[in-house]
């Protein structure tokens, strides 16, 4: 019997987190519609013994494919290739599920025919064990499958498509060929934006799944990595300024909303751009010598996308000239983002 749903959990050294996380998904009512794929990103702990456990244990949902370094994108890459699921998705190795919400999403799947399913998130803080969900936002229309095209319109219903919140169909990605940067961090912006833009039809469900662990200072999106993994930043900036290019030419294979939607997706991350540069580097000046530089290159590639940017990079400039950081813009504003 066909698998409804392959979960891909990319794994690097997580010898501390993974049994929690296997665990969440080792449930007799999933057997017959699961497939955890373990991808074991050459770990030098003991990230692949645990996982032949539960290979072991339980051989009709896990697997493990043990592969060389090559990073976060190389081994949903990996997973990609080798998912045999109607419907897949992503949850890293640090992190785990709601076994109870994970059951009814696969209960929910296999009767709906759409290319993305969105739930809900919740964040595990893991100093204090203090929680909280991420709720659908107000006006999000749950339970119907709805065209993309109309949905990617509002960005407040649009931004809730992330990594943690998103299960693909496996054939829309394979189709378009989705393909992630390997060797780089900050690809998974990359994945949602790839995964989201060919698709048709969408549905929302009131649902509780991925469970999230924050506050590990060693997690990329902390400010000070990155600052020091600017280059996987920028690279990654690149690959969707070229991907919107690529889009852009084969106009025909897209709805307008879905140009405009990747369009805007490609501006947001630009603006991050700025932000680690100007705003979340201590070195002042190396951040605005980064910024520049930057500019110079993204007014070569897209001039709109420049355009579009000079608003935030202004601002942003003007703050780091001032000698304020985004902590404390935060704090002012009473928000965490700027």
């Amino acid at each position: 019997m066909a698998k409804v749903l392959s979960i891909v959990v990319p794994s690097y050294n997580v010898e501390a987190y993974l049994e929690r996380g296997l665990l969440s998904m080792c449930d007799e009512r999933l057997a017959d519609a699961l497939e955890v794929i373990v991808v074991d990103d050459g770990s030098t702990d003991a990230t692949p013994a645990i996982a032949q456990r539960f290979v072991d244990r339980e051989p009709r949902i896990f697997k493990l494919v043990s592969k060389e370094n090559g990073g976060h994108g190389s081994t949903i890459n990996t997973g990609l290739a080798v998912a045999t699921g109607t419907y897949f998705r992503v949850v890293d190795g640090d992190d785990w599920v709601d076994t109870e919400g994970l059951v009814h999403l696969i209960e929910q799947l296999r009767s709906l025919d759409a290319d993305l399913v969105v739930d809900e998130k919740r964040e595990v803080d893991m100093k204090t064990g203090a929680s909280k969900l991420f709720p659908l936002v107000e006006g999000t229309v749950t339970g119907q499958v709805l065209p993309f095209s109309t949905v990617c319109r509002d960005p407040a219903i649009s931004s809730q498509i992330m990594i943690h919140t998103l299960t693909v169909r496996t054939q829309l990605m394979r189709e378009a060929g989705v393909h992630l940067l390997e060797h780089t961090f900050y690809e998974d912006y990359e994945y949602v934006v790839k995964a989201s833009v060919p698709a048709e039809s969408i549905v929302f469900l009131d649902l509780e799944v991925y469970q999230y662990l924050v506050g590990n200072a060693n997690q990329s999106v902390s400010h000070a990595n990155y600052v020091k993994r600017w280059d996987d930043h920028e690279r990654v900036v690149l690959e969707l300024l070229r991907y919107l290019g690529a889009c852009r030419a084969h106009a025909d294979d897209f709805t307008p909303e879905a140009l405009a939607y990747l369009a805007y997706k490609v501006h947001l991350i630009i603006d991050t751009h700025y932000n680690i540069a100007l705003l979340f580097d201590d070195d002042r000046r190396r951040g605005r010598a980064r910024a520049r530089a930057f500019r110079e290159e993204l007014k070569r590639i897209d001039e709109g996308q420049w355009r579009w940017g000079n608003r935030r990079y202004r601002q942003a400039l003007v703050l780091n000239r001032l000698g304020i950081g985004y902590d404390t813009v935060g704090r002012l504003h009473g928000r965490r983002h700027v």
